[in-house]
């Protein structure tokens, strides 16, 4: 897209009919009186490699409840956006009455904090009221081995260049039997403000010592409670009892899987039910996470090679959006 062309879009766009925010409520009402805490406690996101934005594709994410996207500083290839682009993403949320989390390179050492600065500095220019947050780690700390100086370092950068956005932590089932010296290395709840929590558990549920196979399972429903029950007991047990009070948990669910997959361990759509309902209930029972109605779910497009997920699964998709309805009235019977 050429710079007259894409400043054309954002300009059109900008003054685009809002057709669909009245089916996202609550989105003035957070950011403008600068609660960007109620916009987390009450999200509903589907993270996507790209930004949805053809007609259909975001019509169906707001329809199925989803108030929050996931916007990346980089290109799918690895470039980073252009001020064209950032402006169009960020024009386009806005349009949509959707919050952003913004997503940033898992930044190494060779990335100055000057550039790191610089490109947070872009992103708030454009999108100061829709950002809500952002994060460095794509991937469980655990597993890419991100060290807590690294992280503290990132997220006091980005505390003190957008100081109105949150930080988010990110851990997963590598944590799971983590030991104490790994959890000194990996985690520290001083460094962030609020905390994504992964569960794979389909995917990767064997690194926690357990294998789900909903083909050969007697009672895969049983299995995927016992499940939730479990690594949420185990995540509270290591990890969420050492947060702090006003510290929120975002359970970030399977909604995805791998076309080499078995069908054992593809999820059901009553395993998306199970995983986001009760996972939301028990996140909700820990101490200090009572008000808590976040949820996020991956993957919405589909785009990297071999996977799918709820754009490819209707099944799947309703599923997700009877819960985010459910969450919804929860809030606003």
């Amino acid at each position: 897209m050429t710079r007259g062309a894409a400043l054309a879009a954002v300009v059109c766009l900008g003054f685009a009919p809002l057709l669909t925010a009245a089916r996202n409520p609550g989105f003035g009402r957070d950011i403008a009186d600068g609660s960007r805490r109620v916009a987390i406690e009450h999200m509903r996101i589907a993270a996507a490699d790209r930004l949805i934005e053809s007609d259909d594709e975001i019509a169906a994410y707001i329809g199925a409840g989803f108030n929050t996207v996931v916007l990346y500083d980089n290109e799918q290839w690895g470039a980073p956006k252009s001020e064209e682009r950032i402006a169009f993403e960020t024009t386009f949320a806005r349009s949509h009455r959707l919050h952003v989390v913004l997503g940033k390179a898992t930044e190494t050492a060779d990335v100055t904090d000057d550039e790191i600065r610089d490109r947070l500095r872009l992103w708030d220019r454009f999108g100061h009221e829709e950002i809500i947050a952002v994060f460095f780690l794509h991937d469980d700390a655990f597993l890419i081995h991100a060290r807590v100086e690294r992280q503290r370092h990132l997220y006091a950068l980005a505390h003190a260049t957008v100081p109105d956005w949150y930080v988010l932590g990110m851990i997963g089932e590598f944590g799971f039997d983590a030991s104490p010296d790994a959890i000194a290395n990996y985690f520290d709840p001083d460094a962030f403000d609020h905390l994504v929590v992964l569960m794979y558990p389909l995917n990767i549920g064997a690194v926690t010592g357990v294998q789900l196979d909903s083909a050969s399972s007697a009672d895969p429903d049983s299995d995927m409670r016992e499940y939730v029950r479990r690594y949420v007991t185990r995540m509270n047990e290591k990890f969420i009892r050492r947060l702090h009070s006003d510290q929120l948990v975002i359970l970030l669910i399977q909604a995805f899987a791998y076309t080499v997959e078995p069908v054992g361990r593809v999820p059901r759509s009553a395993d998306i039910t199970i995983q986001a309902s009760l996972g939301s209930q028990l996140i909700r029972a820990t101490q200090g996470q009572e008000r808590n109605h976040a949820l996020a779910y991956f993957l919405w497009d589909g785009s990297r090679s071999g996977m799918f997920g709820l754009w490819q699964r209707a099944d799947w998709r309703g599923a997700a959006e009877d819960v985010n309805r459910a969450e919804e009235r929860a809030i606003n019977p």
